[in-house]
């Protein structure tokens, strides 16, 4: 299949500086006629519009998403000309100032219907740790990611932000027919794709998604702590709580520090990278 753009309204909108599609040129008023206009949502005119600066045009996206008030449910939007398998696309990881950015896709079976799913910031660890475990027995296949902080530090995290998304969208796209990403744009990938703010708390294969690459980075960072113990990597995960700054101030970075990140000190002493 080929990338995804507009559908059928391609050619009608302008494109930003990133070459994304954009409703700039045409007024609120103008937007609600196109809408009210449609037979059924048309997702890929949800997406541009679900990234729209102004507030009541993203109200109008998210008026048609929430419209039938569940993740699953919100998911039958695109559901349509064939389309069945959807793959949610979401990252954790991108705050922290060490170890790695995680990206994960999951493609959850058509029938799949896991209670209590929801964007995984909002979940207790317990509750994530649940969660994953009745993710893998729903998913048709799961795909992770990790970029490792050198390489954020060498190339910036909004590329390796996007690398990592691509690419566990690309390593199921046989499985699955469009991905729904949250937030970011996937362009050049081989399915329709539809990037879509707070898609980890609208749909539950996002939702899914970002509860997968939370609770694998959360194990990757506990067991960072078992070799690096000064940091308390297994409590703060490698974000920049006051104790970790504060460990930080004493022992300078170790090796899986983003040192490019702000409050990350440039030089790290022996104590702090024994044992790596």
């Amino acid at each position: 299949m080929e990338d995804s753009k507009i559908g059928k309204f391609e050619g009608i909108f302008d494109t930003n500086l990133n070459g994304e599609p954009t409703a700039l040129g045409y007024s609120v008023n103008e937007i609600r006629r196109i809408l009210a206009s449609l037979d059924k949502p048309d997702p890929e005119l949800l997406s541009v519009l679900s990234r729209d600066p102004r507030k009541t045009v993203r109200s109008m996206a998210y008026g048609y998403f929430k419209r039938k008030g569940s993740l699953v449910a919100n998911e039958e939007i695109f559901r349509r000309g064939g389309v069945r398998l959807l793959a949610g696309v979401d990252e954790a990881g991108r705050g922290a100032i060490a170890g790695p950015l995680t990206a994960a896709a999951v493609v959850l079976k058509p029938d799949a219907v896991i209670d209590d799913i929801a964007d995984s910031k909002v979940l207790t660890p317990d509750k994530r740790e649940e969660l994953y475990e009745r993710i893998m027995e729903s998913a048709l296949c799961v795909s992770v990611c990790f970029i490792d902080p050198a390489l954020i530090d060498r190339w910036g995290i909004q590329l390796m932000n996007r690398k990592a998304l691509k690419d566990v969208a690309e390593a199921v796209s046989d499985q699955c027919h469009c991905v729904i990403c949250d937030h970011f744009s996937l362009p050049g990938i081989r399915l329709p794709s539809y990037s879509i703010p707070h898609a980890d708390s609208t749909f539950q294969c996002v939702a899914a998604a970002s509860v997968v690459a939370k609770v694998e980075r959360d194990r990757v960072m506990s067991g960072l702590h078992n070799r690096i113990p000064y940091y308390n990597f297994h409590k703060n995960k490698g974000y920049a709580t006051e104790e970790h700054i504060h460990a930080l101030s004493i022992y300078g970075p170790s090796k899986i520090h983003r040192k490019r990140f702000r409050g990350v000190p440039v030089e790290g002493t022996e104590s702090a990278i024994k044992g790596e």
